[in-house]
């Protein structure tokens, strides 16, 4: 009944944002996502991390997003590998901005979501907990053009579609 209402949303106006979606419907946006027609959203295990990330660190800059109540990250970068230690996944960074400590047990799903907003495509990867907040969020980068990355996006679709 979820996935009916949503679509329902959908056509009506294609380009609602998921959060747009979760607010008239009552739901988290997390529930959205999980419920979105599969061509917009598909969510994968967590378990999948590590060969997730693995991947998208051959990507080259990606748009790397943390939202606050107050803030909105935004970091332009290259998603370094990591080892584990002490219960967290550690990014190295010698080539990279992107640093810290990931306690990756804590991810539930990864979602990738292909969705217009405000009238361009985008493609992203969210990391979302079993509460279902996002961790974080990496987009496929855009050129000074503000069009997509072709490199990346056969990336994403590639990474997307092996599931």
């Amino acid at each position: 009944m979820l996935q009916q209402s949503i679509e329902k949303i959908l056509s009506k106006n294609p380009e609602i944002t998921t959060l747009e979606i979760a607010k008239e419907l009552q739901k988290s946006e997390y529930e959205v996502l999980q419920n979105m027609p599969k061509d917009q959203a598909i969510a994968v295990d967590g378990a999948k991390f590590d060969d997730i990330i693995a991947d998208i660190s051959t990507w080259g800059k990606i748009l790397m997003i943390k939202i606050t109540p107050s803030f909105v990250i935004e970091i332009n970068d290259f998603i370094p590998t990591g080892t584990y230690g002490h219960g967290y996944y550690n990014f190295d960074s010698k080539e990279s901005s992107i640093s810290g400590h990931l306690k990756v047990s804590d991810i539930d799903k990864i979602i990738f979501i292909s969705k217009k907003h405000r009238g361009m495509l985008s493609h992203s990867v969210v990391f979302y907990d079993k509460d279902g907040e996002h961790i974080f969020k990496i987009f496929v980068t855009r050129d000074k053009n503000k069009e997509l990355l072709s490199s990346q996006v056969e990336k994403f679709m590639s990474l997307k579609n092996r599931f």
